[in-house]
Formats: C-alpha cells, sequence, structure tokens
C-alpha cells in the first residue's frame, strides 16, 4: 500500500456541521467523501482513510490529549489552499 495508515476515525458531536466542514476543506486535497452512512462518513481519494462519525457508544464525543492528523498534499498550494478554507 502506498499510505501506512488504514484510516483516522474522529468522533463529533454535530454530525451535519462537521460533514459540511470536512466535505469543503478536504476538496482543497483532492479528498472526498467516499462512503456515507447514518452518522459516519468516509474520506479517502480511493478508499476511506480518513472517518467522522457520532461515536459508536452514544456518549458525547470528547477532545482527545495528543491526537494528531496529517493528510498528504501535492504542494504548497493545496497546504495554503486547506488552510484558507479551514479559516473560512
Amino acid at each position: 500500500p502506498d499510505s501506512v495508515m488504514s484510516h483516522v476515525s474522529l468522533g463529533t458531536n454535530d454530525y451535519p456541521r462537521a460533514k459540511a466542514f470536512y466535505d469543503q476543506v478536504l476538496a482543497t486535497l483532492q479528498i472526498r467523501c467516499v462512503m456515507d452512512f447514518p452518522g459516519a462518513a468516509g474520506y479517502g481519494r480511493k478508499f476511506p482513510e480518513f472517518w467522522i462519525q457520532l461515536p459508536h457508544d452514544r456518549k458525547p464525543a470528547t477532545v482527545g490529549n495528543g491526537v494528531h492528523i496529517s493528510f498528504l498534499a501535492n504542494s504548497r498550494e493545496e497546504v495554503d489552499a486547506f488552510h484558507a478554507k479551514a479559516l473560512s
């Protein structure tokens, strides 16, 4: 495989808002929603590597200390576009 990461999953307490955010910001890196279920979406270029979802245990999502996510970008321009979209 080209990637060392199978997938990363983040819990959210506001799925519709998180989905709208990631649909827009990840598009700047040519990453799209490739799997969509009620309350969960998987993003990738060919297969889902990054997921957002309501927690399976139905408890509130909380901040994880030390969580770090790094997306691959093809250029500095994509990084700048990603950053600008995230801030907007």
